[in-house]
């Protein structure tokens, strides 16, 4: 239902992620940036034809997409809330497709400067765009059903950041193969974080997310079970994995 009302929060746990948006901006951000100032040959590794500032747009429609994400959180009525995040999604969604289909291109166009780095961005990118849309294209009737699409959909995002991460340590020379990196760690450590405290599957909040006409009774819906609470945790460890090694090898990268 519709609330008449449009108030900001006062739940610590919600002003706590916006520093978290804001810094997830700032960084994608300046990775744009560092992609629409690439040299030509041989750095820029396949996508030398295209302008600067294609190469950068899918990394300014993500960092919207955080500024979106933040503001939202801010919102204390869940009807709007889920509307905002919703558009956040979309923009990230954007982000990961556009990636993909640049990848795609230089593939196409130069196969042989893309290199074993670029064939495993882009199969990265592939997997994390159809993990993006995937939420919104299932059928939300059985909860055990959710369920085990949430299991699935847990083991592709944990291999699409794989792939990502081996394409980031071999060198690649864009920077936008990083953000779906981040955010799909970002997505194991929150939905971790939620499994661990609440004892409840993560999964159905994407499905929500996607679906606008589904309230919190949807969520209460599932069942609790300590068993949550382990996989929580494994989601925790390899999403807290895969954003360190996005910090650490990045920072490799800009000091070689």
């Amino acid at each position: 239902m519709r609330p008449e009302t449009f108030t900001i929060t006062t739940f610590w746990l919600d002003w706590t992620l916006v520093p978290v948006m804001l810094a997830g901006a700032w960084f994608t951000a300046r990775w744009a940036r560092a992609d629409s100032r690439l040299p030509p040959e041989p750095g820029a590794g396949g996508l030398s034809f295209l302008p600067g500032w294609v190469i950068s747009a899918p990394l300014f429609i993500a960092a919207a997409g955080w500024l979106i994400a933040g503001f939202g959180a801010l919102i204390k009525e869940d009807y709007w809330e889920m509307r905002i995040i919703f558009a956040a999604f979309l923009a990230w969604t954007a982000c990961c497709v556009f990636g993909a289909v640049l990848m795609f291109l230089g593939l196409l166009r130069k196969r042989r400067k893309m290199g074993a780095a670029g064939i495993l961005n882009l199969l990265g990118l592939a997997l994390i765009s159809l993990l993006m849309v995937l939420p919104g294209l299932i059928d939300h009737s059985s909860t055990e059903y959710v369920t085990t699409i949430g299991h699935f959909w847990f083991a592709l995002l944990a291999a699409g950041a794989g792939l990502l991460t081996a394409g980031l340590l071999l060198g690649s020379a864009y920077k936008f193969p990083r953000f779906p990196l981040g955010l799909g760690g970002f997505f194991l450590v929150g939905w971790g974080l939620s499994e661990i405290n609440f004892s409840q599957a993560s999964f159905p909040w994407m499905v929500r997310i996607w679906k606008l006409s589904l309230g919190l009774e949807y969520i209460d819906a599932f069942p609790l079970s300590s068993g949550w609470q382990i996989a929580g945790a494994i989601k925790l460890v390899l999403g807290a994995g895969f954003i360190v090694t996005l910090i650490v090898a990045s920072r490799r990268l800009k000091t070689a």
